[in-house]
């Protein structure tokens, strides 16, 4: 038993998993940005070569460029900012979600929900705050966390609405 276990270490060893990933990417172009940014529900971009991506971290904000480091970060609410080649800006708000930025020179941002910043209802994101803070005293541990998540959620999109940032 001890002596098959041994052999699959020795197996999984032996692949070079780190040794594939560092191959060269045939048909990219470090130049390029490509961008795939999508939600469950919505594909924003896909495989899109852009000029930039500026995407809220918990980290801070992360500006990613052509031949930028290989990078993965958690989403926080706020404002995606997507610049294209041509120079037209498209804000929208996520929610949550990751960012990874390849090797190849790809990024994803693959966020829980995608939103358009103009489409934000700055009074239905005010009446939402003011339930969360209220509900963030209230019930159970879990309860009064996912009121503490409900409001800084809102707080961003506060934000996002009124160009705060």
């Amino acid at each position: 038993m001890l002596a098959r276990t041994i052999q699959r270490f020795s197996a999984v060893a032996q692949r070079g998993y780190a040794a594939a990933a560092a191959a060269p990417v045939k048909n990219a172009n470090p130049d390029e940005l490509r961008l795939t940014f999508a939600s469950p529900d919505t594909a924003v971009f896909s495989n899109a070569v852009v000029k930039q991506v500026d995407v809220p971290t918990l980290a801070g904000m992360v500006g990613v460029l052509a031949n930028h480091v290989p990078t993965i970060g958690v989403l926080k609410p706020g404002v995606v900012t997507v610049t294209t080649n041509e120079g037209n800006v498209q804000r929208l708000f996520v929610s949550s979600g990751t960012l990874s930025v390849n090797i190849d020179g790809s990024c994803q941002v693959l966020a829980e929900e995608v939103l358009k910043v103009e489409e934000i209802d700055e009074s239905a994101a005010r009446a939402e705050l003011d339930a969360a803070q209220r509900a963030s005293g209230e019930g159970s541990e879990v309860a009064r966390a996912e009121a503490q998540i409900r409001a800084e959620v809102a707080e961003a999109l506060i934000k996002a609405a009124t160009n705060q940032q």
